[in-house]
């Protein structure tokens, strides 16, 4: 387990879009008044804990749907259905109209 969550913590650390959400995002909660170290440890455990159940949330989501995927006729209807849904969003892109620049 520590090494799964080692893994998965890793690469958010470093990430700079984790970085600039935490110093952007997170700092309008504090109140300058108080402590604000316990403040930002509070609100970081939190986004974490939370990072941690969004992560938790797709891998099940995946596996549900690997299992319902496996067959050849579900991939097939599966594919089918997202190459209708992007034809059709290329679709709409194509016949919006739009002012040339």
């Amino acid at each position: 387990m520590t090494n799964t969550v080692h893994r998965i913590d890793s690469p958010s650390s470093g990430n700079p879009k984790a970085i600039l959400f935490f110093t952007a995002f997170l700092p309008q909660f504090v109140t300058p008044q108080q402590a604000v170290g316990p403040q930002f440890l509070a609100l970081g455990l939190a986004f974490l804990v939370l990072e941690w159940l969004a992560i938790l949330l797709y891998a099940l989501a995946g596996l549900h749907l690997g299992r319902l995927l496996a067959g050849p006729r579900a991939r097939r209807l599966f594919n089918r259905g997202c190459a209708a849904l992007l034809g059709s969003a290329g679709l709409g892109l194509l016949l919006s109209r739009r002012p040339a620049l």
